[in-house]
Order: C-alpha cells, then structure tokens, then sequence
C-alpha cells in the first residue's frame, strides 16, 4: 500500500514549505505557507478516503448463450476434448452499441440456465468505485444460482473471461458507470 509514501511525503513537504516559510519575510505568504504546510496532507487523505473504496450492488438483465453460439460470439475455438454445452456466456448491451460479457465453463451453472423459460437472467454484482469511477467488480449470482456456498464457489472457480464488444461507435463506455 502507498499509504505510508504519502504520509512521508506529506511529512517531508511540510518540513521543506515551514524551511522556506522562515527566509521569506512577508507575514501574510508566510502564514499561507505553514497553513499549507500543516493542512495538504490531512485534507488529501480526507478526501481520498471519502471518495474511494464504494462498494455498490448492481443488478442487470442480461442474455446468456450456451454452448456453440457461446463459443462463437466469444471467438474461442471448439476444443475436441471438452463438452461444448458447458459452455456459458452472459452479455448485456449499454450506450453507443456496446456490449458487456462474462464467460464460464460449468456443468452446473448451464444446467441451471438451461432449466430457466427464458434467454434472460438477473445477474448481480458487487463493484467497487473510486471518484466514481469503477476499480473492480465481482459477480455474485446469476438469478438464484450464486446465494448458496456451493453455487458461489462455482461462479469463482467457473469464469474463464468477459470484457467489451464495441460495435461501430468508437466510445469508450463504462460496462458499471456509476
């Protein structure tokens, strides 16, 4: 973690601003100086830990293809040795022809999808924002798969890719905007 560069550099910035605020003579910069000094790094990390490490649930419809048409919108090859119908994938369209995906090789959650009436699910995940701007995310479940320990262990050990379709818009689009 920088935390501790910060606060060294935020230490030694201040002794170098008070060093400088003793050769000048005018009263008012001076002041200006050591309040600088003294302020810029509490300040700094209140609004650092103020805007940082939000952590949000989302929820989305999304389609989820299996098998050969799975494969095929993520462009992995067909491997002869594994079962093809295990294959799993989740997207969503957002702005500007934009789609968002997630992949996962499981029996269990295929089994699951196959089981539901339509090419839809809810999923869930949990995102973390820093100034409102997504650091990381993490999908939960997939309709009611994923809120037992089992199924949850699943969707972890399962996930083998995800990532951006841009269509003909150019736009960089956030798959979580805030």
């Amino acid at each position: 973690m920088l935390i501790p560069v910060y606060i060294v550099g935020f230490i030694l910035g201040g002794l170098l601003l008070f060093a400088i605020s003793r050769r000048i003579s005018h009263r008012g910069t001076k002041t200006v100086l050591r309040a600088i000094a003294v302020f810029a790094g509490p300040l700094f990390f209140l609004v650092v830990f103020s805007f940082s490490g939000w952590e949000v649930k989302k929820t989305y419809e999304m389609e989820w293809l299996r098998g050969q048409p799975a494969l095929d919108y993520v462009g992995y090859p067909t491997s002869a040795g594994s079962d093809v119908d295990d294959f799993v994938v989740l997207k969503r369209k957002v702005e500007y022809d934009h789609e968002c995906f997630d992949a996962f090789r499981s029996k269990e959650l295929a089994h699951y999808l196959a089981g539901m009436p339509k090419h839809v699910a809810k999923v869930e995940y949990r995102v973390i924002y820093d100034f409102y701007q997504p650091r990381s995310e993490m999908l939960e479940s997939v309709g009611d798969f994923g809120h037992d320990k089992d199924s949850r262990m699943e969707i972890l050990r399962s996930m083998c890719g995800g990532g951006e379709k841009s269509g003909s818009d150019a736009r960089r689009v956030s798959c979580f905007p805030w």
